[in-house]
């Protein structure tokens, strides 16, 4: 009888704590617009390998999903993925040794995927609809490229045959309001810097929408 009496009692405090922590987490989506400062450095022009296709469109597009943890009532912890892309069309036509080769409107890609933790906080009380933040991130690429000479190699590099991964920091501004009890929405922007490179790699504007459990 004690022990069913104390695991009923350990039940209902486990349900109760859970309920109190369940009531401070929340989820967030985001979608929306990013600018690439990586994808506009490569040296396309005077190659002694010949015509190269690295760049792509500065402009790409951002998607993301985040668990919050409020942790105070002015301060969160943000554990998220996010993904971009950017793509470059290209339009292409020659002859080598006798063989004509064309590339017609064909894309190429360059894909980051970021693993992120941030610390968020109210600007203050007054103005809990502002927040700053900072974050540190892990990166992974994947990016397409195409070089046309004495061979044509056409190659999708990533972590799994370049090893490509870098890591940084971030640093963000967002603006939300309640629409109703459970859900927010806002616009949130975001800059992130490669350490491992002392190189900008990214700046982010997205629409946010979040659930509150």
């Amino acid at each position: 009888m004690i022990k069913t009496t104390l695991s009923f009692l350990l039940l209902i405090l486990s349900l109760q704590i859970f309920a109190q922590t369940k009531s401070k987490i929340s989820l967030e989506v985001s979608y929306g617009l990013q600018g690439n400062f990586f994808v506009r450095s490569y040296n396309e022009n005077g190659r002694p390998d010949g015509t190269a296709f690295l760049n792509k469109s500065f402009i790409g597009s951002i998607s993301g999903i985040e668990l919050k943890f409020q942790a105070t009532k002015m301060a969160s912890w943000n554990f998220g993925y996010a993904q971009s892309s950017n793509t470059k069309r290209i339009g292409y036509s020659t002859i080598i040794n006798g063989l004509g080769l064309s590339i017609n409107d064909f894309d190429i890609k360059h894909e980051n995927r970021f693993y992120q933790l941030f610390y968020q906080r109210n600007f203050s009380k007054k103005t809990p609809n502002f927040k700053y933040e900072f974050g540190i991130f892990y990166l992974r690429s994947q990016q397409q490229e195409i070089i046309i000479g004495n061979i044509i190699d056409i190659s999708q590099r990533n972590f799994a045959n370049s090893k490509l991964e870098e890591g940084g920091l971030s640093a963000g501004l967002q603006y939300s309001k309640k629409i109703d009890t459970k859900f927010d929405i806002g616009i949130r922007s975001r800059i992130y810097y490669l350490v491992s490179t002392n190189t900008l790699e990214t700046i982010t504007l997205t629409p946010t929408l979040t659930y509150h459990f």
